[in-house]
C-alpha cells in the first residue's frame, strides 16, 4: 500500500479494532511503517494516534534491533512517561502496549522499558465489557519468564 492508501484507510477506520490492529499491522509490514507511525502518533484524533503507537509497536516486534533507531525509541519511551496519563483512552492503551513492546522485543532497552513501566504505574482506561489493561511491568516479566525476550515475530500480528 502507498502512504496515501494507508492514510486514507486510517482516516476512514470507524472501529477501534481496525484502527488499532489491522491498519497498524499492514502499515508496519509496508516500507512506510515508521514514517506513518510517527505521523499518526502526533495526531489529535484518538484512533489515528493509537494507530501510530500500534504501528511502532509492531515494528519493534518484527524488526531486528540493528534496524531500529534506539535513540528514537528511547525518546518515545520518555514521551510516554511524560504524557501517558494525559492522553485519550485508546491512546493510553496503545502507549502502554508500546512500553510492553519495547520491554519484550528490544533487549538493549529492556531495563529502560521496565523502569518506564514502573514510573508510569497502572494506566487507567475506560474499557467496555470484561477487557482489562495489562500492567506493563507484569507483562514484561511474563515475556522474560517464558523466554521470549527479544524473539522477533516474522510478521505483525496479535
Amino acid at each position: 500500500m502507498t502512504k496515501k492508501d494507508l492514510q486514507k484507510w486510517i482516516e476512514n477506520a470507524t472501529w477501534g479494532m481496525v484502527a488499532e490492529y489491522t491498519v497498524p499491522w499492514v502499515a508496519a509490514a509496508s516500507p512506510h511503517g515508521r514514517e506513518m507511525a510517527l505521523k499518526w502518533m502526533a495526531s489529535k484524533d484518538e484512533a489515528i494516534a493509537s494507530a501510530g503507537w500500534g504501528t511502532y509497536s509492531s515494528l519493534l516486534a518484527t524488526k531486528e534491533n540493528d534496524d531500529l533507531d534506539l535513540d528514537e525509541v528511547k525518546k518515545l519511551l520518555g514521551r510516554v512517561a511524560e504524557s501517558i496519563h494525559d492522553q485519550l483512552n485508546r491512546v493510553k492503551y496503545s502507549m502502554n502496549n508500546f512500553v510492553i513492546a519495547v520491554g519484550g522485543w528490544v533487549k538493549p532497552l529492556n531495563k529502560l522499558a521496565k523502569q518506564t513501566a514502573l514510573a508510569i504505574g497502572p494506566v487507567q482506561v475506560d474499557l467496555v465489557g470484561a477487557c482489562t489493561i495489562p500492567y506493563a511491568p507484569d507483562q514484561i516479566k511474563k515475556m522474560e519468564a517464558r523466554g521470549t525476550l527479544n524473539k522477533k515475530r516474522k510478521s505483525p500480528k496479535c
